[in-house]
């Protein structure tokens, strides 16, 4: 009987042993699962078994980035010019550049008064 007792705790004490690395094992899964759903490797791997698919997404990100580069020079181009402006306004009087809008000026008002050419 003390044999059988003795191998009995000694089988409970392997189970119980074994049910924890069960659970930690389960537990490293649930965390690897989780991780390759946050990489999202379905997606990748999608992509690599259609080709024509990642040629058009890429071409498509290619095109938005493009559109989005030419937007934002855009913008700091007309802001570094009116800054520009701004600074030479104050700081430089251009008498040249204030004959040919003079001039500019003085052949609207003529077109204008002498109405539509017909």
């Amino acid at each position: 009987m003390a044999n059988e007792e003795k191998i009995l705790k000694e089988e409970k004490k392997i189970l119980e042993e074994e049910k924890g690395l069960l659970e930690k094992l389960n537990e490293n899964v649930l965390k690897m699962a989780d991780a390759m759903q946050r990489a999202r490797i379905d997606e990748y791997t999608s992509m690599l078994t259609r080709p024509w698919k990642f040629f058009f997404f890429n071409f498509i990100a290619g095109l938005v980035r493009g559109l989005g580069i030419a937007v934002g020079f855009t913008l700091l181009a007309a802001i570094f010019l009116y800054v520009l402006t701004n600074l030479l306004r104050g700081m430089v009087d251009l008498p040249v550049i204030g004959r040919y809008v003079a001039e500019l000026v003085k052949i609207v008002n003529q077109y204008l008064q002498q109405g539509p050419v017909r």
